[in-house]
């Protein structure tokens, strides 16, 4: 039996200044018990050497910097790469809260049952540091799936997957782009066990090179939505292939009719006092621009350290409660 708890399992590809970001915070949070395992796909920026003095100091526990065809090629090899009882997806662009990664991974060693951990996460743009935007619509996916087993997409930053459950949920699809909702409408749609952390795990930060961003400068601006409309179909047990599938799922109308009457219904549900939702919340994240602009290197460290401010004072700020299904029972933990 391996006695390294946690794999945290990284991808990169020419994005040293993010990089550089992303692991000198994952360096100084590691345990003992953890190893860092980075798969590079071939980057020509520096970041082989930068990766080399990591592994030589024994800062990084492996790594490999060959082509690949894809982010979820290198996570594959990442994953199989790795020795830890649980996995920590880890991108190298983005913000994540190592306390409350330490805080999941003991619920996760705890509860041998639970295949797969998700949890909440929140966006800054890079360009725009004084306001970040919650995931209010993940939250409420997962409950639609713990609640009523409706298969649903979650955001793949805060994923945590016990190593032995590849085995039932798969490793990622390297025929899309978007891999993290891939993952989660399949393994929504199986019998896996999912948990949620109710702790803010993580921060993605929009960037010019983000995946979703280059992915829909293409003709029509969307093609992020889709294919993730091809994976709910493909996924979804309630969507077929029939006329009245293609009217109410497929076609978009519907989505156009309802657009005009949404104030209307929200006001109907304000008067009778009833939850209306409004999109995601947003909050101003403390930051002040100064008198002039940044530079990128600046820009760049100062929008990493927003993020994890951000995420220490919502943390703080709230008692970590899990979500998970047991024994057929809804059951939340503080």
């Amino acid at each position: 039996m391996s006695d390294i708890s946690l794999s945290y399992v990284l991808t990169t590809y020419n994005k040293l200044p993010y990089l550089r970001q992303v692991l000198e915070r994952l360096v100084l949070a590691r345990q003992t018990d953890e190893e860092i395992v980075v798969a590079d796909g071939g980057s020509q920026d520096g970041t082989c050497e930068y990766l080399q003095g990591l592994f030589d100091a024994g800062l990084i526990q492996q790594y490999a910097s060959e082509r690949d065809k894809g982010e979820a090629h290198g996570f594959n090899k990442a994953m199989l790469r790795a020795r830890g009882e649980l996995l920590k997806l880890i991108t190298d662009d983005d913000a994540f809260c190592y306390p409350a990664i330490q805080e999941a991974k003991a619920f996760m060693l705890n509860r041998p049952e639970l295949d797969v951990l998700t949890g909440h996460a929140a966006l800054m743009h890079v360009e725009e540091l004084e306001k970040a935007t919650f995931y209010d619509d993940v939250a409420d996916n997962f409950r639609r799936w713990l609640t009523d087993r409706e298969v649903v997409w979650l955001i793949g930053l805060p994923l945590m997957i016990r190593r032995s459950s590849l085995a039932l949920t798969g490793l990622f699809h390297t025929g899309v782009v978007q891999v993290d909702a891939e993952f989660t409408y399949r393994i929504t749609s199986l019998g896996v066990n999912l948990a949620w952390s109710s702790a803010l795990l993580s921060v993605r930060l929009e960037n010019p090179q983000s995946n979703l961003r280059r992915m829909n400068q293409g003709p029509g601006g969307d093609a992020s939505r889709r294919e993730g409309d091809r994976m709910r179909f493909y996924y979804d047990p309630r969507i077929g292939n029939g006329l009245w599938d293609y009217f109410f799922h497929k076609s978009g109308w519907v989505d156009q009719v309802k657009k005009p009457l949404r104030p209307a219904w929200r006001a109907l549900l304000t008067a009778l006092k009833r939850p209306v939702y409004h999109g995601n919340s947003s909050q101003p994240t403390g930051y002040v621009p100064g008198a002039g602009p940044l530079d990128p290197s600046t820009r760049l460290a100062t929008a990493f350290a927003v993020a994890h401010q951000l995420m220490t004072d919502y943390n703080a700020a709230r008692p970590t409660q899990f979500l998970f299904r047991q024994n057929s029972l809804t059951k939340t933990l503080g």
